[in-house]
This record gives C-alpha cells, sequence and structure tokens, in this order.
C-alpha cells in the first residue's frame, strides 16, 4: 500500500526539473563528494565505526515520518531508510572493503534528513534507475553516440561507435562452448548429434546494458554521476570504467543465457553470487516467485572456463561485472524500488496508450524518468 502523501513533505519528488537541477550543480556535487572523499581518507577512523554510525542514521530515519520520498498517485512512494539499508547491507559482497566504507561515509556525510533524502535521490535516479531502464528502454531510447568515463567527479566523455561489436556473441558463444552457461541447453546450429533437446537458438547476454553507461554529450552531467557512483560502489579500477566504450561489447561483459533465463537476468531478477573460488558462481534469485525454470538450476554452481581451445585469450566475464549486477538485482528488490519502477512504467506506459517508446529522453535515463514522473503526475491532475 502507497504511505499517505503530505503535499508539505521535504522529499516531494513531484517537481522533477527542480530536483534534476539540484542534483546536476557541481558546486554542490563536488562539495559533497569532497566531504565523503575526506572521510574515506581518514585513517584515524576505521570502517567498522563508520559502518555502526551509518546504521544508527539509517535507524534513526527509519522512525522519521518525513523518510518518504513522494511518488505520482497509485505508485508507492520510495522509503529512504530502505534504500540505504539495502545500499549499506549489500556494499560489501558489492565491491568489497572499499565500497563499504564509500557507502557508510556517504551516509555519515548527510547528518539530517533532508541530506539524508537527497542522497537516496541521488542513488535512487543516477543509480538504480539506469539499471532497470536498460531492461525496458525500446532501442530508440538508447543512444550510440557516446559512452562515459570518469576521472574524478566529473571525468569526461570519449566517443564511442554506435555499432555494437559483430564479434561479441560469436566470441561469447565460442568461449562458452555453444551453450547456455546455466541450463547447459545447446546453442542450436551446434547442438550434437544425438542430443534430445529442442532447437534454441542461445542469446549472448551483457552483463552490463550498454543503457547504464551510454549518454549523449548534452546530458554528460548525468553520465559523470552515474560512473561517480559505480565507481565507489563496485570496486571497479578507474582504468576498467575509462575503457568502458571498448568493455561494454568484450566476452569479458558477457555469456551465453537461454531466451527465459536471459530475460530474467536482464531483468534484474537472476544473478550470480560468487564463491571463494574463482570463476565460480552460485545461481540466485530475487524473492517473490519462482524466476528460474526447472527449478534444479536454483543453487545451481556453475563455473567459467575457455571451450574454445583455439582461442584461449577471450577473457572470462570479469568478475566486477558479475557482482555489480548482482548487487543491484539484491538493492533493487530489498528497498523496495524494483516494484516504484515497475510501477512507473507501467502507469507511463498506459497514460501513453500503451506507446512507451513515443518519449524521447536523448539516451539520458535520467531525463527519461523526470519525463514520465512529470507526465503522470500532470495527468493525474488534470483527472482530478
Amino acid at each position: 500500500m502507497s504511505h499517505a502523501r503530505n503535499t508539505s513533505d521535504i522529499s516531494d519528488l513531484s517537481d522533477l526539473s527542480d530536483l534534476s537541477a539540484t542534483l546536476s550543480e557541481p558546486e554542490s556535487v563536488i562539495s559533497f563528494n569532497e566531504d565523503v572523499y575526506l572521510a574515506m581518507q581518514n585513517a584515524a577512523v576505521s570502517t567498522a565505526t563508520y559502518v555502526g554510525q551509518a546504521r544508527q542514521t539509517i535507524e534513526q530515519l527509519a522512525t522519521n515520518q518525513y523518510r518518504w520520498i513522494t511518488t505520482p498517485p497509485s505508485v508507492h512512494n520510495v522509503d529512504a531508510s530502505r534504500v540505504l539499508d539495502a545500499m549499506l547491507r549489500n556494499a560489501h559482497r558489492t565491491g568489497g572493503e572499499s565500497s563499504e566504507r564509500y557507502t557508510a561515509c556517504a551516509i555519515c556525510a548527510c547528518p539530517d534528513i533532508h541530506e539524508q533524502v537527497n542522497l537516496v535521490r541521488t542513488w535512487f535516479m543516477y543509480l538504480l534507475w539506469p539499471f532497470t531502464a536498460g531492461t525496458h528502454q525500446p532501442s530508440n531510447l538508447i543512444s550510440g553516440q557516446a559512452t562515459p568515463t570518469i576521472d574524478d567527479t566529473y571525468g569526461s566523455l570519449v566517443s564511442a561507435s554506435p555499432e555494437r561489436s559483430s564479434r561479441f556473441r560469436t566470441d561469447v558463444n565460442r568461449r562458452d562452448g555453444y551453450r547456455c552457461v546455466v541450463s547447459g541447453v545447446w546453442d542450436g546450429p551446434y547442438m550434437p548429434v544425438g542430443i534430445d533437446q529442442g532447437v534454441v537458438t542461445l542469446i549472448g547476454a551483457h552483463i552490463l546494458k550498454r543503457a547504464v553507461g551510454v549518454f549523449t554529450m548534452d546530458r554528460a552531467h548525468t553520465a559523470a554521476a552515474t560512473w561517480n557512483i559505480i565507481r565507489h560502489y563496485s570496486g571497479m579500477s578507474e582504468e576498467t570504467i575509462q575503457n568502458m566504450e571498448r568493455l561494454v561489447d568484450d566476452p569479458s561483459n558477457g555469456m551465453m543465457l537461454q531466451r527465459d533465463i536471459h530475460d530474467n537476468f536482464d531483468k534484474l531478477k537472476i544473478y550470480l553470487e560468487q564463491t571463494e573460488r574463482e570463476n565460480e558462481y552460485v545461481v540466485r534469485e530475487v524473492r517473490g516467485r519462482p524466476w528460474i525454470h526447472p527449478r534444479k538450476l536454483v543453487d545451481k554452481v556453475i563455473t567459467f572456463r575457455n571451450h574454445d581451445v583455439s582461442t584461449q585469450d577471450l577473457p572470462l566475464p570479469n568478475p566486477h561485472f558479475i557482482a555489480l549486477h548482482a548487487g543491484i538485482s539484491r538493492i533493487l528488490h530489498m528497498s523496495g524500488a524494483s516494484e516504484v519502477f515497475a510501477q512507473i512504467l507501467d502507469k507511463y506506459d498506459g497514460a501513453a496508450g500503451g506507446n512507451i517508446g513515443s518519449l524521447k529522453s536523448n539516451g539520458d535515463p535520467v531525463h527519461q524518468l523526470s519525463s514520465m514522473m512529470s507526465a503522470l503526475f500532470i495527468s493525474t491532475s488534470l483527472i482530478t
């Protein structure tokens, strides 16, 4: 049930143009990041201490009536305390101690309720939504003009080819032995004689979607905000992020999956959790309903290896990419953000007459969310 709405709520999201302007101001963002950076570099304070302080902040926020971020009618409001809790709980598994320290320091750098809710708005719009948008956007909403890289707070953009690598599926399929890495189902044209299965066309799945990191030049500040968060939360090296233009279609960002598993992996309902062994993972699903079929595949242990003897140089899936995908999957479910995004998309699609593809975002997922939210508020006001 949606939380009761208060028109005087300081966390009201109805004026998204003001929200976007606030979050995109270089001075305010840089000032906040400097505070977080200084806290992270303070060797006198342990990560455990910051985590303890952050948990106290979250516990206090959970009882505050102003913790809600208001969404359009018929869409669940966002509980800021749940988002902070999910981010902190999943930080270490996603990016190690550096991620946990960054997350705790970011929370501790927000001493009052207004700052805490604004932090959630930032993570909600610039981290969680771009991953969700990548699973719903029609192709005309995804630009191939540029892929962002981050240097410090804003960084720079590098030119990217508008065409996807034609070799991506071929290389990933050869490396994975022409089989779904989860179910073991063969890719139709390469199925050995005598195998008892129907004809299946496997999909070369991207672990990190192109829509997460593809922005146009005129929205560079949103790209910088997204990749600044990803860099600190994922534990990826700066070199990796600066090379995402190339890596997005590199075999290290892919795996072969059968269609139903791919669709739920793409929608962040299925993820891989790394074990203590290199390149070994357990197949997991978020709660709510059975996403994996047959059920014997749940908790299955899989190991990536190069099956193509002639191309041993093909890289295996990047563990940082898999960990980030898994972390975002868990956070979306634990925080309730997944349900909120699904409701926004559903309500907007209904208001647009089933034509969500008519929304233009210039390749910018954040602008897309702002446009959808504004349209839903306007639509509701006209009806009422």
